[in-house]
């Protein structure tokens, strides 16, 4: 499943970032992919309850989860219209709301259990019993800090120097 997803998302990028006529191929490709991609979710989604019955326990305490397959639903089924995206950000913004809410329903039904154990010796890693001390994370928001400040500047930098199309860009020109 992350493969298929993986390369809708970077087909989608590539359609992005271009103004190939290999675009139109790729949104065809994608569209295919789709239908992969469905039937791989639904295969997942019946092993997983296979796997653990309780998988829904949290989404039936806590109703505001259901936000996070609603987000993967709706980009799953938009990237089904690929072909009849007028604009070249559409797939990818679709794409990204699929892996968003993907990863959202997966911790939101797995929470606050991070691990499962596979055996009754060892326990099941957990929030609480994973959670470094105190000091270790104080120190670790301080540095998460930094690196935060550092990321979006490395972000807004990239974002400037290849804003755009990139299909005349040359070596130098950036």
């Amino acid at each position: 499943m992350a493969v298929v997803t993986l390369t809708i998302h970077g087909a989608n990028w590539i359609i992005l970032k271009t103004a190939s006529t290999l675009n139109q191929r790729l949104k065809g490709f994608i569209f295919k992919l789709n239908f992969i991609l469905l039937f791989l979710v639904l295969l997942s989604a019946y092993v997983w309850h296979y796997v653990k019955p309780i998988s829904l326990h949290n989404f039936e305490s806590n109703y505001w989860l259901w936000v996070f397959p609603f987000i993967a639903a709706v980009g799953l089924f938009g990237l089904f219209r690929i072909e009849k995206f007028q604009k070249d950000i559409s797939g990818f913004v679709f794409s990204s709301l699929f892996i968003f809410g993907s990863f959202g329903s997966t911790i939101a039904s797995m929470f606050p259990i991070l691990l499962p154990s596979t055996n009754n010796i060892n326990p099941s890693l957990t929030v609480q019993n994973m959670a470094a001390h105190e000091y270790g994370l104080s120190v670790g928001v301080g540095w998460f800090a930094v690196a935060a400040v550092l990321v979006i500047i490395y972000f807004i930098i990239q974002f400037k120097v290849f804003k755009g199309k990139l299909d005349d860009v040359g070596y130098g020109d950036h």
